[in-house]
């Protein structure tokens, strides 16, 4: 959450020539969140805000003698948007956050938000920047994007505002994703919807209704905005059939990003939570893919000299990569430092895992993900027909205390209907402050 902002006189100074100098400097380094086109004010104070800004604007602005009928209507958009969009990076993250926009006037695609147009929304940016609401940072072709961030005035405007967030209608819930090269960033593909993509929205819509419905706090503080979950897929390259085969994970809950150790402040509906994982999901998703009896033992320990956390690492590695693996991937290499080779580390894994061992190297992961976020999505499916809200992770859900025992049942029942069997559940402890105990396993 964003440090409180400072009113003292120095910390002002302090805070504005900082701005100034990035705004001069273009390589200083920032921390960038993702623009979102739906993002909209939903308390009367932040609303009466943008519509000040958006008047002001209006009067300031040189008149045309011919502009289409609905212009004022989609400029009003992009100032709420923009406003909303501003006053969540004041009050919420920490000085320095900008949001990365795109300045390119580019083919509209089923991602963008209807009526705003990348040519007006640009114009209405520079127009608040003009006005002193914001400082535009310019991106660096093919290396950065643009990105803005709110202006000392616009912090002090909303500094004591009571302030949430609500989201426009029609944002794309089904991502799809492809390739573009090792370490180039994917590009979002423009699918038409078919049977199978409108099934997949329709459940979205049903899990981000339980989800905007749900009184979730971090500590005393209620979040910001309604969750709004997304399922991404992946293909291979921008030239394939538009699949949804591969990946399918759930994004966009800021728990699924949280340091375990922030995970006591979570409530959800004044409850704490309870955190429930399917140990070794993805382990125990390949051995049912070689057809296998699932291990009945953690299936990261028992190599020597290899901590548990590595092995996790490793194995979803050598399931996820097409062919062997040259080099220790980094977060593995931290954990090892040279004691260990990529070569090396391979031999034991196939070792201790000789039952999937011709599946390493198969680039089978992004599928084996694909059957994990099933297995979620139909757990979810089952508590929110209970009334249950639950918060999905990867590998597990994080619900209220005493929805405990529904919840495992539930996801047992889920991997059965998804894959036959009934996956192990384990409660993971959550660790607090003042107190020895660590999370256990994973």
């Amino acid at each position: 959450m964003r440090q409180s902002i400072e009113t003292s006189s120095g910390s002002v100074g302090d805070r504005e020539a900082r701005q100034m100098e990035a705004h001069e400097d273009a390589s200083t380094p920032s921390r960038d969140i993702h623009h979102d086109p739906w993002l909209i004010p939903a308390s009367a104070d932040l609303m009466s805000l943008a519509m000040s800004i958006l008047k002001n604007l209006e009067t300031i602005r040189p008149k045309t003698s011919r502009q289409r009928s609905n212009a004022k209507e989609r400029r009003r958009d992009i100032v709420m948007n923009v406003v909303a969009s501003l006053a969540l990076i004041a009050r919420h993250y920490p000085e320095g956050t900008r949001l990365a926009i795109s300045a390119e006037n580019t083919k509209r695609t089923r991602y963008d938000r209807i009526g705003v147009s990348r040519e007006v929304f640009m114009q209405m940016v520079r127009e608040m920047e003009a006005a002193r609401y914001l400082i535009r940072h310019k991106g660096a072709r093919r290396q950065a994007r643009t990105t803005i961030e709110p202006t000392l005035h616009f912090c002090h405007l909303v500094s004591d505002m009571e302030i949430w967030f609500g989201r426009a209608e029609g944002a794309e819930t089904i991502i799809l994703k492809a390739s573009t090269g090792r370490d180039r960033p994917k590009v979002l593909i423009d699918y038409e919807d078919t049977a199978e993509t409108e099934t997949m929205q329709a459940e979205m819509a049903i899990v981000n209704t339980m989800l905007g419905g749900a009184d979730i706090k971090l500590g005393t503080v209620p979040t910001p905005a309604p969750p709004f979950l997304t399922r991404r897929f992946q293909i291979d390259n921008p030239d394939e059939p538009h699949t949804f085969d591969q990946h399918g994970r759930l994004y966009g809950g800021f728990w699924m990003s949280m340091e375990k150790t922030e995970r006591h402040l979570l409530s959800v509906n004044g409850e704490p939570v309870t955190d429930l994982d399917f140990t070794g999901m993805f382990v125990q998703l390949a051995y049912r893919e070689a057809g296998l009896a699932l291990p009945n033992s953690d299936p990261y320990e028992g190599i020597e000299g290899l901590p548990r956390a590595a092995a996790k690492l490793g194995i979803s590695a050598l399931l996820c990569r097409s062919g062997p693996m040259c080099r220790l991937p980094k977060g593995i290499r931290e954990l090892v430092g040279n004691a260990w080779s990529a070569k090396r580390l391979s031999a034991a894994l196939e070792e201790r895992h000789p039952g999937i061992a011709n599946l390493f190297g198969k680039g089978l992961g992004l599928r084996l993900m694909k059957t994990e976020s099933e297995i979620l999505l139909a757990a979810l499916g089952q508590l929110f027909a209970q009334g249950i809200p639950a918060l999905p992770m990867h590998d597990g859900l994080m619900v209220p205390a005493s929805s405990e025992e529904a919840a495992q049942r539930a996801m047992a029942r889920a991997s059965i209907s998804v894959i036959g069997v009934a996956l192990p559940i384990a409660k993971k402890r959550i660790a607090r402050p003042n107190n020895d105990n660590s999370p256990p396993m994973d």
